[in-house]
């Protein structure tokens, strides 16, 4: 029985997902994070291989306290520079200037990753579908850094999928030297609409006593064609 593989997120759950929209199609997301966070994507398929999408949130905006909207809406774009196929891999390069968390000039508590280049191919299974894939990426926050990242999403029919990622944040004045390591479980509903939940920065990386250490995160989308 063929699985058809329901590109619903923009991301395995920090780290860009290996494909985009298709042309025509546009999908809504909200992202809500530790410390109050809010943040609200859209995403569209402007041609067969390109991608467009605009996000913009603040933290603090669920609690006490005045919320800390973001200085700067993020912009997120992908195009395909190679399509996959029997054996060649896909690629893609993209920009992405979201980050995580609190924003502090000159960055965001999990910086975005800026200019990057990704590898990775959907595998077909008797009852699954497999999307791992390798980036690299330099990002312009703080002063400017390479850096890398992982993802895998492991889709079980049409209705549930295991996801994961991570990110060893080479030369982050912030990191403990052990990287950023994500899992999540994403239910799909209706072939449009999507529930995640993820457990974050498992290896406790970030400053002791934040509440950006070891945290969780839920994720609503939706997803229609123009």
């Amino acid at each position: 029985m063929a699985i058809i593989l329901l590109l619903l997120s923009t991301y395995y759950i920090d780290q860009p997902f290996l494909d985009i929209p298709d042309h025509g199609e546009f999908s809504l997301q909200l992202r809500f994070g530790p410390g109050g966070e809010i943040l609200g994507f859209f995403e569209v398929g402007v041609l067969d291989r390109f991608g467009f999408g605009i996000s913009y949130g603040a933290s603090n905006l669920i609690g006490a306290g005045d919320p800390d909207f973001y200085e700067i809406p993020g912009v997120q774009v992908k195009i395909i520079a190679i399509e996959q196929g029997f054996a060649a891999p896909e690629v893609i390069f993209g920009f992405d200037n979201q980050g995580y968390g609190p924003y502090s000039e000159p960055r965001y508590y999990t910086m975005s990753r800026g200019l990057y280049c990704q590898i990775g191919k959907t595998f077909s299974l008797s009852n699954a579908e497999v999307v791992p894939s390798l980036g690299s990426n330099y990002c312009f926050e703080g002063d400017n850094r390479f850096d890398m990242f992982t993802g895998l999403q492991i889709q079980f029919g049409s209705s549930s999928a295991l996801l994961f990622d991570y990110s060893p944040n080479f030369n982050d004045d912030t990191d403990q030297n052990k990287g950023n390591m994500n899992i999540g479980l994403k239910f799909i509903f209706y072939d449009e609409l999507f529930f995640e939940f993820a457990l974050r920065d498992l290896f406790d990386n970030g400053p002791s006593g934040s509440d950006q250490q070891f945290n969780r995160m839920i994720r609503l989308g939706y997803k229609q064609l123009f």
